[in-house]
């Protein structure tokens, strides 16, 4: 059983320039409870049961093929960073492990009832979408201190047509804080069983890949943009690998992306000279 202490609420941050206690605030903290990572028979039942649950339906409707798992390590922390092809993906990552994952999730999941207690429960904690979440970025950190694997969606949203898009920059605060390799993963096919603006998802073959970590010291030292590149590459990497038909096309947006950063570059040193 875990270490962590008993479950207890939790307040998020709320964005910057909004006052929470304001009457009429817009945006109101974020409250949750968290339980911590096998504090109880429930918390444990519920994540196995929920799991072999989700492997029959991975396997029965989308004869979903796994690669790579000798990559995530048996102990201690690591940061899973993951592509956004569908709703089905935060299953999809933890069916075929013997360790539990900790999610980073849209805060519109945390609005109370059976279902937020579903994800407390499952380990996840809520993350303001758009704007930097410290809160989030903080409580990401400190599970990977506490030595769980930790899961975040890169880019921060869905993909619109199955490429890797950019990396949110609050990615490279928690890769420099937090004193754990980063685990690149590529879900294949999940785009196409539930793309985006589906109401259902439809019988697709999925492939998921685990690649390979790369070491806390080959990050830590890099800016944040660098950061973002490497991990970006990696992805990019491991769709190819899956000989994926969306690979080629998240190649071509990755080197428009540079190159729309150099041009940003160069205008920038322009106006300051």
């Amino acid at each position: 059983m875990s270490d962590d202490p008993k479950p207890k609420e939790v307040i998020s941050d709320p964005p910057t320039g909004d006052d929470p206690t304001a009457p009429g605030s817009p945006v109101p903290r974020i409250s949750y409870t968290y339980r911590g990572e096998g504090t109880g028979w429930v918390q444990v039942a519920l994540w196995q049961v929920g799991k072999m649950f989700l492997q029959v339906i991975a396997v029965l409707f989308f004869h979903v093929r796994i690669t790579g798992r000798e990559n995530i390590p048996r102990r201690g922390g690591a940061l899973l960073v993951t592509n956004h092809q569908s709703l089905l993906d935060p299953w999809l990552i933890g069916i075929a492990l013997a360790r539990q994952i900790h999610y980073m999730a849209r805060e519109s999941l945390f609005n109370g009832g059976w279902l937020q207690y579903v994800f407390e429960r499952t380990n996840a904690f809520p993350v303001r979408r758009g704007r930097a979440d410290s809160a989030a970025m903080r409580e990401a950190i400190a599970r990977l201190d506490k030595g769980y694997l930790v899961n975040i969606f890169p880019e921060a949203t869905r993909t619109t047509d199955g490429t890797i898009g950019p990396i949110a920059a609050g990615v490279a605060i928690i890769v420099r804080r937090a004193r754990a390799p980063v685990i690149p993963i590529v879900i294949e096919g999940a785009f196409e069983a539930w793309p985006r603006g589906r109401r259902w998802p439809r019988l697709r073959s999925i492939r998921l890949l685990y690649g390979r970590e790369i070491p806390h010291d080959q990050l830590v030292g890099l800016s944040a943009d660098e950061i973002a590149v490497r991990i970006r590459r990696e992805m990019i990497h491991l769709q190819h690998q899956l000989q994926s038909p969306h690979a080629k096309a998240s190649r071509r947006r990755f080197e428009c992306d540079m190159q729309a950063g150099r041009r940003r570059l160069v205008v920038s040193r322009e106006l300051s000279a």
